[in-house]
């Protein structure tokens, strides 16, 4: 296995582990120790998304898919495509909860930590299919 996809697979998944604990950690308010750093470095979202990003650019290209194929009509008709697809709109979807809900207390963390966590298994799904 390439050293380069190894680490980037270790890289991806770390960063995803720090993102998901950062929001049960995000308080303005609180006192906390976790609380203040994530505050202090003023919330991990955006340097979060811009690492996964990247590594999941690797991660496709070390699979054999380049940019252009991810769009390509071929590439989304088959099962691994559209839940390659799925995951992209929802991480989507989380950036744009992180951009206009932001730190604000809401409900509707609740929600995104839930899309997060069914990010997390779409992703073990398409690396050891189950399903397809």
């Amino acid at each position: 296995m390439d050293l380069v996809y190894v680490l980037a697979v270790w890289v991806h998944v770390g960063t995803v582990a720090f993102w998901i604990g950062a929001m049960f950690f995000e308080d303005p308010g609180s006192d906390r120790f976790f609380s203040r750093m994530v505050d202090r470095m003023g919330g991990v979202g955006w340097y979060a998304q811009a690492v996964l990003w990247t590594t999941g650019i690797i991660m496709l290209n070390h699979r054999g898919v380049s940019i252009e194929q991810l769009f390509s009509s071929e590439f989304i008709a088959t099962a691994w495509g559209k839940m390659m697809w799925a995951k992209i709109g929802l991480v989507l979807l989380l950036a744009g909860f992180q951009l206009f809900v932001g730190h604000r207390a809401s409900k509707v963390v609740y929600g995104y930590v839930f899309v997060s966590f069914v990010i997390v298994g779409i992703s073990v799904m398409l690396v050891r299919p189950i399903l397809f």
